[in-house]
């Protein structure tokens, strides 16, 4: 694997980063969201666009002046995707492009990578547009209903670097332990085996805050941390998820 280095963060390489998730629907939920952030135990910042309704770069400007030279990841989940908001294909696009260049990764679903022909001769990608705008991409997949089968999920994992993307992420809801094990075999098949770039694997709900914390064992180069309120299933608090990975080294 060879990690990536976004601002002064390195990532696949050693224990994995903390982002912590900022969700806020306005001004003043951000504000909030935003004192509650533990710098000590926050390596970057995602802002979750699609729970905000006021203006983005108002707020991509008050994530930086707090954090500082930290990271930031962008991300807009529309709700077919797990989010909070429906917007057309273009909006979406428009949005995470102005966005841009005041961020420092941007996730994209697996489902939008469909190559955009604007002629015969001529196409292009997101990715490929967030590559020339200096950004890093992390393409996701997530899965809120169950966990397929560990071949499945490095399959897609795989499909995401021949894509382009800079981090592939794997998010699955477990139903039991088994289907635990199953995203850590996953990981470890993805690790040893396939893995030329970072990724991110994690299982979702409370059996499956064990791999919040096992990044370091799997592999995950990314974990989230919670500073307030959280933007998925399980995740847990920034600062007990600080010292969990100091103590597992």
């Amino acid at each position: 694997m060879n990690p990536i280095t976004v601002r002064d963060l390195v990532l696949g390489d050693g224990s994995p980063k903390i982002c912590v998730p900022v969700v806020a629907h306005t001004a003043q939920e951000l504000e909030a969201a935003l004192d509650a952030i533990d710098l000590q135990s926050c390596d970057l910042v995602e802002f979750r666009a699609d729970f905000y309704f006021e203006e983005d770069l108002y707020a991509l400007n008050r994530i930086r002046e707090r954090i500082g030279e930290r990271p930031i990841l962008y991300t807009i989940r529309t709700k077919e995707e797990g989010g909070e908001i429906e917007i057309p294909e273009d909006v979406y696009e428009a949005r995470i492009l102005a966005a841009a260049p005041y961020t420092d990764l941007a996730d994209i679903q697996l489902g939008r990578l469909h190559t955009k022909m604007s002629n015969k001769a001529l196409h292009s990608t997101i990715i490929q547009d967030l590559h020339n705008l200096g950004v890093k991409v992390i393409c996701s997949w997530h899965d809120f209903s169950g966990t397929p089968d560990a071949p499945e999920m490095v399959r897609k994992m795989v499909m995401m670097q021949e894509e382009g993307c800079d981090i592939s992420k794997i998010a699955v809801m477990p139903r039991d332990r088994a289907d635990v094990a199953e995203l850590i075999f996953a990981s470890l098949e993805m690790l040893e085996t396939y893995a030329d770039r970072p990724f991110i694997t994690m299982s979702m709900g409370s059996l499956g805050r064990i791999t919040r914390a096992a990044g370091a064992f799997t592999g995950s180069c990314i974990t989230f941390g919670m500073a307030g309120q959280g933007s998925a299933p399980g995740q847990i608090p920034s600062s007990d998820l600080r010292q969990i990975l100091q103590a597992l080294g």
